[in-house]
Order: structure tokens, then sequence, then C-alpha cells
């Protein structure tokens, strides 16, 4: 049975390399985001019901918002401290994050387009269809990125 205690405060750890570190956040915040996208694809497939389906996609959301915020802080930790971390390193955690950036930006875009939805003419589904396959390919570019991530630091999972 899971525990009603609430979470023990620590203090943080000091940094000792932020860039690596945020990083290493941005790559596990990368696999969530990606994760809970397909898990979102796989209950629209099997048809589960509304309620359902707007809870995840609302963990989606949260996902999708925690790497941004993770990727925000991985460019100001590069912008402050480029050449501290391994040159392999360096270059797939780059390749993250332009990645989640992109990922982003689609999510974001898919997003407003079903919002302006309203009737469903076929111009618009066309415009929605065009969205999700825009922003699968982002996720299937992310996912690529974690891949190389994952080579050159498998520590960082």
């Amino acid at each position: 049975m899971p525990s009603t205690k609430p979470p023990v405060a620590r203090s943080s750890r000091p940094n000792i390399n932020p860039v690596l570190e945020c990083a290493d956040a941005m790559f596990r915040a990368s696999i969530e985001a990606c994760r809970q996208h397909e898990r979102v694809g796989r209950l629209i497939e099997k048809g589960g019901s509304d309620e359902e389906l707007t809870a995840v996609a609302k963990l989606c959301d949260l996902c999708q918002q925690q790497l941004t915020a993770r990727t925000g802080e991985y460019e100001t930790a590069a912008a402050a401290g480029q050449g501290k971390i391994d040159e392999a390193i360096w270059h797939a955690a780059n390749a993250t994050w332009h990645a989640s950036r992109d990922y982003a930006r689609r999510h974001q875009s898919c997003d407003a387009v079903a919002d302006k939805l309203g009737k469903h003419s076929s111009e618009k589904f066309g415009e929605l269809h065009l969205e999700y396959e825009l922003e699968a390919s982002s996720v299937l570019a992310l996912r690529q990125a974690i891949a190389a991530y994952k080579k050159v630091r498998p520590e960082a999972e």
C-alpha cells in the first residue's frame, strides 16, 4: 500500500556540471513526452472513452510543458557553459534540444488548430490532419535524438 506520508523535503545537491545535468533532465523529459504522446495515439486507435482521452491528453500536455521547461533550462545552461561537456554529448544534447523545441512548437500548433475547428469542414479536417502528421514527424525526430543521446550517455536515464 502506498505511503500517505508527505514527501520529505531534501536540499538540492550542488550542480557540479549544470550543462550536463540540464541535458540529462531534458533527455528524461523527452522520453516521457514521447511516451505520453504515443499513449494518446494508442488510446485514440482503441477508442477509449472521452473522459479517459481527456485525462490522458492533459497528462500529455503536462509532459510537454515539463519538456519545454527543461529545454529552456538546457538552453540557458548551454549558453553559459559551452564546452564544459564531452563533444559527443554536446552534439547529442543539442540535437535533443532542437528536436524538443520543434516538438513543442508542433504540439502547440496542433492544439491551436484543434481548438479552432468549430464547424468540422473537410478543409479544417485536412488542416488538422496535416498538423497531426507534422507533430508525428516531430515525435519521430525527438525519438531519434533520444536514441543518439542515450547512446553517448546511457547513465542519464
